[in-house]
């Protein structure tokens, strides 16, 4: 665990390799966190599931967790993800047609339903690209690959503390120390909030013919000789 002290107020946080018992706290945080997101409306055993794909799928992932003394302030999954979300829903499809069924509300809900579009067309999207890349090329060095940052929430009553900027700062060092040269994540273009965040600390737009859809990037330094990254 690392000792790292806020600039903003002096108080001093602790990051520190997530783990799975973790996740009910990391799962409250999302709800918390992301209160209008398709997930939350699924349940907090669906968020809980869905992180514990994060950790146990097929990931390049080294995801974080933030303390003030023993109370856990956030979480960021961070790295390369293989089907972080078409994976988790293939897993757990049998879980989650009962969350509808159970829930036939979450069909008329106009949110849920464009919430979950929009998780759905990322996967359409990831998928596309799989399949028209060419299979038997060698995976891209770390230095020509993105770190994603998968997901970072802060709760919402620590937010302003600058465990959020820690947390992000923190990802961009283990990044570079493992040879990535670019990092990108997507969100929510109406969440407003967050997309300033990510612009104050040097993200930018992913524009595509004048239009954006949620994609930022950030370059973080020059090419170096990645460390070995576990695989998870």
């Amino acid at each position: 665990m690392e000792t790292i002290v806020s600039t903003q107020d002096k108080r001093s946080f602790e990051i520190r390799p997530l783990q799975i018992e973790d996740l009910p706290d990391v799962a409250q945080i999302h709800i918390q966190a992301f209160p209008d997101s398709a997930l939350t409306k699924l349940g907090k055993e669906a968020i809980r599931l869905y992180y514990e794909w994060q950790i146990l799928g097929p990931h390049y992932a080294l995801n974080f967790v933030i303390f003030n003394g023993a109370v856990l302030l956030g979480f960021c999954f961070g790295g390369v993800f293989r089907g972080a979300l078409g994976g988790f829903l293939e897993k757990n499809r049998t879980f989650l047609i009962r969350q509808v069924v159970t829930h036939p509300w979450l069909l008329t809900n106009s949110l849920f339903r464009e919430r979950a579009q929009f998780a759905l067309n990322r996967v359409i999207k990831r998928f596309h690209t799989a399949k028209t890349s060419v299979s038997s090329a060698p995976p891209k060095p770390a230095n020509e690959r993105s770190f994603g940052i998968l997901s970072i929430a802060v709760a919402p009553q620590y937010q302003g503390s600058g465990a959020a900027q820690l947390l992000m700062e923190y990802s961009e060092r283990v990044a570079l120390e493992r040879g990535f040269t670019r990092m990108g994540l997507t969100v929510h273009p109406s969440n407003g909030r967050a997309v300033r965040f990510y612009e104050k600390m040097g993200w930018k737009r992913d524009m595509k013919d004048g239009s954006w859809d949620g994609h930022m990037s950030k370059t973080i330094g020059p090419a170096k000789k990645p460390e070995r990254m576990p695989l998870k």
